[in-house]
């Protein structure tokens, strides 16, 4: 057990999951809703997104910080780490909508291509730069 509690820390971004997971929930629903103004599908397509955005979307997160730290040239790995998860997440998420419930699959997959994509390419970024300042400040001091 405590093994399988490590393996979940380690791969999946939770502050990341639970903040993606609210926000796609609620456009999802909303995409779904005001398009059928059917409740039942709408409900089911938020809480799938939902649940599949805090799962899914905390690990394509932490595969995004894994492979921009991977990767030894800085644009290569900020763009490897932006298109791999980001292609990753659209592809399940079409999936898991065009399973039965969701009334408008393509559109509530265009949400998240519009989240995932530059969500990635920031985070990719942003855990590339603070990487690099703690190498910076590791040489500094040994340096001293």
């Amino acid at each position: 057990m405590h093994s399988l509690i490590n393996f979940i820390k380690k791969n999946i971004d939770f502050k990341m999951g639970i903040a993606g997971a609210a926000v796609m929930a609620a456009i999802v629903f909303y995409i779904n809703y005001y398009g059928t103004n059917n409740t039942a599908g709408a409900t089911t397509a938020a809480l799938k997104q939902g649940g599949y955005t805090f799962l899914f979307g905390g690990i394509i997160m932490r595969m995004s910080e894994r492979i921009s730290l991977a990767v030894s040239n800085k644009i290569t790995a900020i763009l490897t780490a932006c298109l791999v998860p980001s292609s990753i997440s659209l592809i399940l998420t079409f999936g898991l909508h065009s399973l039965k419930g969701t009334p408008k699959p393509l559109q509530s997959t265009m949400v998240t291509a519009v989240f995932v994509i530059p969500s990635t390419l920031i985070w990719a970024y942003t855990q590339r730069q603070r990487e690099e300042k703690i190498v910076a400040r590791q040489i500094n001091k040994i340096q001293e």
